[in-house]
């Protein structure tokens, strides 16, 4: 019902605006900024991040995308994604998934710890390691790690420069913002961390941390100890 409607007042503006630069006077539709929303996608301006968990869910979004000739964007959470990851690459979307969170309720039971590495295996994927947590977002490279490792001791061969894009290249694209960031190349911009050993390991430390070009942590010097501002504004 509701993408029905927002083609319906998509129409009815496109006609407006068509009208208007022809030099008619006509009557403006009445304003829904729900349904500007929904136009926003429809015209590609807004992009869309779909909470599902089970393969058909996530299939009858792509069906639904299909539809109404909208881009699906990115399905979060995805539990069954491994079930349905020749689909998702086929349609361009992107899974942003837990490694090894499941079973807490009924749609998250049918889970398997591979599940990002098999959607990664697909050719022309875009698998997202993501936390839903404010304890696990501050250790995403773990979060991976321990994908990488589930999946390599049951066959895979994941190398730890292709991990790492399951939170920098592939996150970057599920948001759009693939062009600006996500990976250190020139023209783009980005934050550096330099570890004193692999991320992915337990033991890793941040030995320098770079925002914007500029150094605003290094573990061996007292001129650039920052204190996190992560618990700002909370009790």
């Amino acid at each position: 019902m509701a993408w029905a409607e927002a083609a319906e007042y998509k129409r009815a503006w496109d006609k407006y605006d068509a009208d208007y630069e022809a030099g008619l006077n006509p009557e403006a539709p009445v304003r829904d900024i729900k349904h500007d929303t929904l136009r926003g996608v429809l015209e590609g301006e807004v992009r869309i991040h779909n909470h599902c968990y089970k393969a058909e869910e996530m299939a009858m979004m792509i069906d639904l995308s299909k539809e109404f000739n909208y881009d699906a964007g990115t399905f979060h959470h995805g539990v069954e994604a491994y079930k349905i990851a020749d689909l998702l690459a086929q349609n361009g979307s992107c899974a942003a998934l837990w490694p090894d969170w499941w079973g807490f309720k009924m749609e998250a039971y049918d889970m398997v710890q591979e599940n990002v590495a098999i959607v990664d295996a697909v050719k022309n994927s875009c698998a997202v390691v993501h936390s839903d947590s404010d304890t696990t977002i501050q250790r995403l490279n773990q979060e991976a790690g321990k994908v990488m490792y589930r999946a390599n001791e049951n066959g895979f061969d994941i190398s730890e420069q292709h991990a790492i894009k399951w939170i920098t290249a592939n996150a970057a694209k599920s948001l759009g913002i693939d062009d600006k960031t996500g990976s250190l190349e020139a023209g783009k911009q980005g934050d550096v961390v330099i570890w004193n050993q692999s991320p992915f390991s337990v033991y890793a430390k941040a030995e320098q941390v770079f925002v914007d070009g500029a150094k605003v942590y290094d573990r061996n010097d007292s001129a650039y100890q920052a204190t996190s501002d992560f618990m700002l504004g909370q009790q």
